[in-house]
Formats: structure tokens, sequence, C-alpha cells
């Protein structure tokens, strides 16, 4: 039965590597469109819902590939969106609202607008929705939003996002000679510490909690490396076979913002909740 896993094991990470090998200089919207034609993209989904039913060390294999291969991170639509619907939908829509969110990955976050599509945080009465096509359909209990968006998440998306952060920050360090390597180095052994966590199915708020400041610390860190010429990036001359440099590092940036926002809105609801309870005592 091992051997027989093992073998199981060898063939997902063969099949991975071939697909970013080939995959992964696509935009991040067409990659994701590749992984889900390639039934890849599900990462932790049940089986019913159109996952390949991998277990911890399955899903490590592809967060890893991903990562060396810097491909595009997942976005908040997989790694907050689909498991808030996943717990949190009518059994009815479930299944719809999947399919709407897979197809519209590039569009769908969560905001705070209400005319716009994607999972609306109605922040003044604490409740989300899935708005698609002009339709609403609530997601879970009035007044619990917060404590959803805190509780349903996706960890192996959070630290394919963290680990493609540490990669990304490991090669500009070395790449331009930085001050920086400790602080990658603290880094990596922070995921590793994690991933022993993952793979046992254990702390799985610790690790949601340490992915996310670790993204946002890789955040910091490539943006510190890169300097304020590799922020601006410019669209390269019309012709011109030369990419824009640093443009991996600046695409990572950019798909980290929104959800550094989420998860710096939720931590000032945390600690405001805390404060009117030490004052209410």
């Amino acid at each position: 039965m091992r051997n027989k896993q093992r073998e199981a094991y060898k063939d997902l990470e063969a099949e991975i590597r071939s697909f970013c090998e080939l995959h992964n200089s696509l935009d991040a919207r067409a990659f994701f469109e590749e992984m889900e034609r390639a039934s890849l993209l599900r990462l932790d989904w049940p089986e019913e819902l159109g996952g390949r039913g991998w277990d911890r060390r399955a899903q490590l294999i592809v967060i890893k590939a991903l990562a060396e291969y810097e491909c595009p991170i997942f976005p908040d639509a997989l790694s907050s969106g689909a498991p808030l619907i996943i717990n949190l939908s009518s059994l009815g829509d479930r299944a719809f609202l999947l399919e709407r969110l897979i197809n519209n990955l590039s569009i769908w976050r969560i905001h705070a607008n209400p005319g716009n599509e994607g999972i609306f945080w109605d922040q003044e009465e604490s409740s989300l929705y899935v708005i698609d096509n002009r339709e609403k359909y609530q997601l879970g209990e009035t007044g619990l939003a917060e404590e959803y968006l805190a509780k349903y998440f996706s960890n192996g998306c959070l630290l394919q996002q963290w680990l493609s952060g540490i990669i990304l920050s490991r090669k500009l360090s070395q790449t331009l000679k930085g001050s920086n390597e400790n602080e990658v180095i603290e880094e990596e052994i922070n995921f590793l510490a994690m991933e022993k966590l993952f793979l046992a199915s254990e702390s799985d708020n610790l690790q949601a909690l340490r992915a996310n400041s670790g993204k946002t610390k890789t955040y910091q860190l490539i943006t510190r490396l890169i300097g304020y010429d590799g922020m601006a990036r410019k669209s390269w001359e019309a012709g011109s076979n030369e990419l824009p440099k640093f443009l991996k590092e600046c695409l990572f940036l950019e798909s980290i913002e929104s959800q550094i926002s989420l998860d710096e809105n939720l931590i000032k609801d945390r600690l405001y909740e805390e404060s009117l309870d030490k004052d209410e005592r």
C-alpha cells in the first residue's frame, strides 16, 4: 500500500512539474484556465465538487512545484472565496457558485462594494454575499462575517502564496546581493515549521496566521529589494522581445496587495472588538 502511495506521489510530481514547465510563462488568467483543464486547480476541494481528493502531502507537491517554477499565485477567490462558498452556501447553490467562481478567478475577490461581482463583505451588517449577474446569494448568517473570514480559508493556497514570495525573495537577494539574506532565511525556517503542521493537519489557524504574516513579510522584502524603479513597471517598447525588469516580482506584489488589505481589515476588526470587550469590563 505504501509503495502504491509513493508511486502516486511520484506520478503527481511528474505531472505538475511537466505542467509548470509548459505553462509557467502564461499570464495568471490563462495559467489558471490551463490548470482547470488539467484538473489541477481545485487543490483541496472535495472530489464531489471537482477536486482530486489529494491528501496534504499531495497538495504540498503541487504547492512546491508552482512556487519553484514561479507560477502565478492563487488569487483570494481560491484561498478565501472558495472555502467560504463550500462551507456556507446552500446545498442547491454550491456547485453553481463554485463554477461561477472558477470562471471568474481574475475578477472575483472579497470586497466591500455592493455594486461589484464577487464576494461582497457588508461590514455594516457583518454579512457575506456572492454577487453574480446582479443576483445576491447569502453565505452563512448575518452578523458573523468576520468570524467566517477568519475561519474558512485554504491553507494550501496560503502556503503557495507564501512560498512563492520566499523563493522570489531568495533569488532577488542573491541577484542584487542585498542585505536581506537573514530575513529570507528566517522565512524559509518558518515555512518549514508550518509545512510540518500542514502535513499533520494540525493548528490550521496558526498555519493561516503565519502564512498571511509570511506573505506580508515577503511582500515588504521584495518591495525593498527592487526599489522604486522596479515598482514603476513600464510597458516595454512595441516589437521588443525584452521583458520588463522584475516582471514576476511586480506581478506577485500586485496579486498579494488586495489580500494584505483584507488581512489588515480583519486584524483591525479583531482589535476593535477586543478593545470594546476591555472597556465593558
